[in-house]
C-alpha cells in the first residue's frame, strides 16, 4: 500500500458525521456554515463547552458523544420544557445508538440545562443545527457544522408543537 492510500484511508476513519436534519429537503443557499459573522462550528464548540470541559482532549469517543448531546440539546432548545420536550426527544431519539432505556433520564436532564443554557446566553442564534461533522487531529478533535435558518422549519409537524 503507498502511503498515499494510507493517508486517505485514515483521514476516513478519522472523521464522523451525524445528520440531524435531512439536508436535502433545504435549498442548498440556505445551508449555513456562519450566522452572524460567527462560524456555526465555533457557536457550537463554544455552547458545548460545559461538557467538553471534563473530558480529555484525545478521547474521540467522549467527544463525539458530548459533541451529539450538545446538538440535539441546541434543536431542541425550541421546545417548552416538560412533558412536550421529552415526547419530541422519544421520538426523535427511539432510533439513536446513543440512547437507550437506561441513560433517558441523564439525557432529558442534560438537554434540558443546556437548553436553558442555549435560551439564556445564546439567545441570539437564531437557526437548528442540520449536521456536524467531528475530525480527529493530531492533537484533538474539532467540528463542522451546517445550519439552517429557524424561520425554515416546521418541525411541528414532525415532533410536536414548537414555541
Amino acid at each position: 500500500m503507498t502511503s498515499t492510500n494510507f493517508r486517505k484511508r485514515r483521514r476516513d476513519l478519522d472523521r464522523f458525521k451525524m445528520d440531524l436534519l435531512p439536508a436535502d429537503v433545504f435549498p442548498e443557499d440556505a445551508l449555513l456554515l456562519e450566522f452572524q459573522g460567527r462560524r456555526i462550528s465555533n457557536i457550537l464548540l463554544e455552547f458545548a463547552s460545559p461538557l467538553l470541559s471534563g473530558i480529555e482532549k484525545d478521547n474521540t469517543v467522549q467527544f463525539k458523544t458530548m459533541m451529539y448531546l450538545s446538538a440535539v440539546a441546541w434543536n431542541f432548545s425550541y421546545f417548552e420544557a416538560g412533558k412536550e420536550r421529552k415526547e419530541a426527544l422519544d421520538r426523535f431519539l427511539l432510533t439513536s445508538k446513543f440512547f437507550n432505556e437506561g441513560n433517558k433520564e441523564k439525557m432529558y436532564t442534560i438537554v434540558d440545562s443546556l437548553s436553558a443554557r442555549k435560551r439564556s446566553g445564546f439567545w441570539q442564534y437564531d437557526f437548528m443545527i442540520v449536521n456536524f461533522e467531528i475530525v480527529k487531529g493530531p492533537k484533538e478533535s474539532t467540528v463542522m457544522a451546517m445550519a439552517v435558518p429557524y424561520s425554515l422549519m416546521n418541525i411541528g409537524s414532525a415532533f410536536g408543537s414548537v414555541n
